[in-house]
């Protein structure tokens, strides 16, 4: 384990993902308040579980709209890592399967369906790192994926 400085991963992240962001038609916001905001962890295993968040957020995202991308420090002395999207929401009943292995709900406009794997992973990143991973929908519409790390 080491200590992440989380603005360069962001960073990598949004360089990573971005043609798959323009054939998605949306754009990704980062919002980093503290440049020097930091955790402790694995940088790859870190890396993956956010590409897996922003994947998501993709791909129930409509054209035209922006996901965000944001770090802050929470009242638990953690960090809190979250991915707002502007989908459809995840329904009442998914909330929480969509973190059992191979539960996936078809993306809008395809109605393609992912492995499943992906929101199991980012929960087992967060356990393995001493945090916790959730998942709620927005008042306003779209979901917000949410990846609680202790600080480093």
């Amino acid at each position: 384990r080491e200590r992440i400085v989380l603005a360069p991963l962001f960073a990598q992240l949004a360089e990573a993902l971005a043609p798959q962001l323009q054939a998605g038609g949306v754009r990704l916001q980062v919002q980093m308040l503290d440049p020097d905001l930091a955790v402790v962890g694995d940088p790859y295993l870190l890396r993956q579980a956010l590409h897996n968040l922003l994947d998501n957020a993709i791909g129930f995202s409509p054209a035209g709209a922006a996901i965000v991308l944001r770090a802050e420090r929470d009242a638990d002395a953690r960090v809190a890592l979250l991915v707002e999207d502007a989908g459809p929401g995840v329904p009442d009943y998914a909330l929480e399967r969509v973190f059992e292995r191979f539960y996936s709900l078809a993306r809008p406009g395809s109605g393609q369906r992912s492995s499943g794997l992906g929101l199991p992973f980012v929960r087992e990143v967060a356990r393995l790192h001493g945090g916790e991973a959730s998942l709620r929908n927005r008042e306003s519409g779209g979901a917000v994926a949410r990846l609680a790390l202790p600080a480093a």
